[in-house]
């Protein structure tokens, strides 16, 4: 075990008290000096509770706003039957539950993490997932993705699972799976087929088709109009050039000052990134990094697609627990640790700029555009996405060059 994991195993009860009493403290204040009460709206939730409604009554679910709301239901129609059960109670006590579940969520994110890179589950591990899940907390993927009511945590811990399973088949039903509810884990199939995993592929093409087969069966209509074409309309998800939005598309549309870039250019980057991404992730795999390479292949599904929004990254608590097995305490990965906390923790700046005082903290891509250096603020996730591939890269270039010092089964 690293000296980092054996500091988190020693002090992780400090860590998750202080976290704990710096979130009722920052609450407080935020109510102190806003009036308002952070984390109560979950809108993504009361999407996901019109689209179940809009499946009991038979309502369509691509034709307009949902439910007569602000906002389009954008994904595919089999994920409506995962939120059905939401028709059987108020939305109140779904958003009552929406806090502790995601925070379970980051738990059993980091204890998959850490047994997939060969973690016995004893009192050691037990701590440790207990620490980082309290610093994890505060990344503004996982601060968003609680606010919004998202459902990220679900998806990569269904993902984590099917790895830590190491098998083919139970790794190909989680991607499938994952893939009917959201279409971007689909890039998984590109990754198995790279690394010869071919029965994961063809376990994760049958169950995603499987999905498909469901929903058609359960609504037609819905499905239909969907999958022929529906699902390509990126404005119904949102604008590219908000900041929010931290793909490669966002990216080209704030450094271009446009809306939505040219679909050509946006391929083209798209496909390079995609290039890289996946021959790193590879090249992890082969060097017996398999969370690792997990993990590249999820960061690059974000990058590549046309819309990420920033809690669409929550692939950083897997990477944070790699992270943490290759700490040195040298001067690169101090700067990196550093870095990485000024990208992604959730600071409040949201104080500062008059945005919207209802919100929980933004990063710094919450900052508005000043002068030259909002193209590089704005855009620090598809930042962090190559400086993680190039970190890497230089990590495993050399023969038998690891990042963890935990052996892998």
């Amino acid at each position: 075990m690293s000296k980092s994991l054996e500091w988190l195993s020693r002090n992780a009860v400090r860590i998750a008290v202080l976290s704990g009493v710096a979130f009722v403290a920052i609450s407080a204040l935020h109510w102190a000096l806003t009036g308002f009460v952070i984390m109560t709206d979950f809108i993504d939730l009361t999407v996901y509770e019109a689209g179940a409604r809009a499946l009991v009554d038979g309502s369509p679910l691509y034709e307009g706003k949902i439910d007569g709301g602000m906002y389009s239901y954008t994904y595919p129609p089999f994920s409506t039957l995962l939120f059905a059960p939401m028709v059987l109670g108020p939305l109140w006590l779904w958003k009552l539950l929406v806090f502790p579940v995601n925070t379970a969520l980051v738990a059993c994110a980091v204890w998959l993490s850490l047994r997939i890179m060969g973690h016995a589950g004893d009192r050691d591990t037990r701590r440790i997932t207990l620490a980082l899940t309290a610093l994890l907390f505060w990344v503004e993927p996982v601060a968003w993705t609680m606010y919004l009511g998202q459902v990220n945590l679900v998806l990569l811990v269904v993902l984590l699972f099917g790895l830590h399973k190491r098998t083919e088949v139970w790794l190909g039903l989680a991607v499938g799976f994952a893939a009917g509810v959201k279409i971007t884990p689909a890039i998984f199939v590109i990754y198995f087929l790279l690394t010869r995993r071919y029965k994961a592929a063809l376990v994760a093409v049958a169950t995603f088709l499987g999905t498909v087969a469901i929903s058609l069966a359960v609504t037609p209509g819905d499905t239909l109009r969907y999958w022929s074409g529906t699902f390509l309309r990126t404005e119904r998800v949102g604008e590219v050039v908000i900041q929010m939005n931290q793909s490669l598309n966002g990216l080209l549309a704030r450094l271009f000052t446009v809306d939505k870039p040219p679909t050509v250019l946006w391929l083209g980057v798209a496909l390079l990134a995609a290039l890289a991404g996946l021959s790193v992730a590879v090249l992890a795999h082969r060097r017996g990094e398999t969370l690792l390479g997990f993990t590249l292949v999820g960061m690059t599904g974000a990058a590549v697609s046309p819309i990420s929004w920033s809690h669409h990254w929550v692939w950083f608590v897997p990477l944070v627990v790699v992270a943490a097995h290759g700490w040195r305490r040298r001067r690169a990965d101090i700067v990196a640790l550093a870095a990485f906390t000024a990208v992604t923790f959730a600071w409040p700046m949201h104080l500062v700029t008059g945005h919207r005082m209802d919100i929980p903290a933004l990063g710094v891509i919450g900052v508005p555009e000043w002068g030259g250096l909002g193209n590089i603020y704005t855009n620090v996730y598809v930042f962090l996405f190559g400086a993680t591939l190039l970190w890497v890269w230089r990590r495993l270039r050399v023969p038998g060059g690891t990042l963890s010092q935990v052996a892998e089964p």
